[in-house]
């Protein structure tokens, strides 16, 4: 956890002190930090969320694993759970568009795939390339498939990022793609964060765990979503 590092603590430290103080109604805990009284969330970074709800982002990646398919084009953004997708996809003949620096990494051994990154200023605690020349670089691209996920799902107002510049490449991708496949894990059900980026009908299909709150899922269904629990 990057505070504990910062104050040279133990990250069991930081989270007792987080409830203490939420305890004391200085700040609400949120998933993936804590929200101050301004209301602007403390976030943790890509490594910390790497370590996070592990068990429940393979078994969403297993399930997203049957569309990637020859042939398309895929975008990918920076989230710890799509790359939990990217981690296990095979070397075949498709497209991968994206704007993280992990994804861009795994993919650059492999034969087949042709990879295409967006460039732009890169962000060191999320481990992305943000700004105009992301959003351009997506713009000239034909994407069939986007893989997103996000810090919360409200079931009236959609999905929600927690970083703003983050939320500006979700909105644009969500705009370009044929398809919006967004990979959250149970956790991120009934939660919103500080920037929206996709209305629930731009979102073809949200691929989830288990976990999930039945009555979040019914909601999500009732506003004609296709809602998968992954195994």
């Amino acid at each position: 956890m990057e505070l504990a590092q910062r104050f040279q603590v133990t990250d069991e430290t930081i989270r007792r002190d987080f409830q203490v103080l939420a305890d004391l109604g200085q700040l609400t805990r949120i998933h993936g930090g804590a929200s101050n009284k301004s209301g602007r969330p403390t976030l943790q970074s890509y490594d910390e969320r790497r370590g996070m709800q592990v068990a429940s982002k393979q078994a969403i990646a297993q399930e997203a694993l049957s569309l990637i398919v020859p042939g398309r084009t895929y975008a990918f953004d920076s989230s710890t759970t799509a790359f939990a997708l990217v981690s296990i996809v095979p070397d075949l003949p498709y497209r991968v568009v994206t704007n993280a620096y992990a994804v861009l990494e795994h993919f650059v051994g492999m034969e087949h795939v042709e990879l295409i990154s967006t460039g732009g200023r890169y962000r060191a605690k999320t481990h992305t390339f943000t700004g105009q020349t992301t959003i351009d670089t997506l713009r000239r691209h034909n994407i069939h498939t986007a893989f997103v996920s996000c810090i919360g799902i409200d079931p009236q107002r959609g999905a929600s990022e927690g970083f703003e510049q983050q939320a500006l490449i979700k909105e644009r991708l969500v705009q370009l793609a044929e398809e919006v496949v967004l990979l959250a894990d149970s956790t991120k059900l009934n939660q919103r964060s500080e920037y929206f980026f996709a209305n629930l009908d731009q979102i073809s299909r949200i691929i989830t765990d288990r976990g999930a709150d039945p009555l979040a899922v019914a909601k999500l269904r009732a506003s004609g979503l296709d809602v998968t629990l992954a195994e």
